[in-house]
C-alpha cells in the first residue's frame, strides 16, 4: 500500500544538528567569532526513513551523472515507487565516500529531510573560550548549545537573508588595478622601484 501523506509530513520534522566549525575569528587563539555549519549524518537520515516509513517503504540507488555522485530515494506511495535525487560534493577527508553521503543527504531534503537547517549555510557566531576551547555563545555570552544554538543560527541567517540576488553583468568584481598598472606600465614586479632625486 506505501506510506500515507501524514508519514510524508513526519519526515519534515526536525532532526538533531551536530555542528561543525569551519574557522575562528580574528584568529585560532583569541577568537571573538565562529563559523560554523549545521550537519546531519547519513545513519540520522536512514533511520528517520526507518522509523517513520518502514525500512519496505524506501529505497536508495547509485549512479554517476555527469562524473558526479548521483543519489536517488524512492518511497512508495500508493503502490508505486516515487524517486527523487540529487548530486553530491567530495569531501576534504574522504572525496569518494563524503560524495555518497552528500548525494544521500541532499536527495533527503528533496523529501523535506533536514531541509530546514539544511538552508541555514554557513552561519558566523560569536564565541567565547571555556577551558580552552571556544563555543558559541549569544550576545549576553551565554554558551549555546542544543536547541538554543539552532535558534540563534537561524534568527542570524534571517538578518543576512536578502532578496536581491544580482547577475554576473550587473555588479562585476573589478580586478586588481594595481597588478594591472605596473603590467602596463612595462615594471616588472619583482624589481625594487628607483626614485630618481
Amino acid at each position: 500500500m506505501g506510506v500515507t501523506k501524514q508519514q510524508l509530513e513526519k519526515l519534515k520534522e526536525p532532526l538533531q544538528l551536530k555542528w561543525r566549525v569551519r574557522g575562528l575569528q580574528p584568529d585560532n587563539v583569541n577568537p571573538t567569532h565562529m563559523i560554523i555549519v549545521g550537519y546531519v549524518n547519513p545513519r540520522q537520515v536512514q533511520d528517520r526513513l526507518d522509523d517513520v516509513l518502514g525500512p519496505e517503504n524506501w529505497q536508495d540507488d547509485y549512479a554517476e551523472c555527469k562524473n558526479k555522485q548521483f543519489c536517488r530515494i524512492g518511497i512508495k506511495i500508493n503502490d508505486e515507487w516515487i524517486w527523487k535525487g540529487d548530486s553530491g560534493t567530495e569531501t576534504f577527508l574522504d572525496p569518494g565516500k563524503g560524495e555518497t553521503s552528500d548525494s544521500f543527504k541532499r536527495a533527503a531534503v528533496h523529501w523535506g529531510i533536514n531541509r530546514d537547517t539544511y538552508e541555514l549555510g554557513e552561519i558566523t557566531i560569536a564565541c567565547k573560550m571555556v577551558e580552552g576551547k571556544p563555543f558559541p555563545c549569544d550576545v549576553n555570552g551565554n554558551v549555546l548549545k542544543g536547541e538554543l544554538l539552532l535558534n540563534e543560527c537561524k534568527r542570524i541567517s534571517a538578518l543576512n537573508e536578502s532578496d536581491l540576488v544580482f547577475d554576473k553583468n550587473v555588479i562585476q568584481i573589478k580586478p586588481n588595478t594595481k597588478k594591472e598598472v605596473l603590467v602596463k606600465s612595462g615594471r616588472n614586479p619583482n624589481k625594487p622601484k628607483v626614485i630618481l632625486p
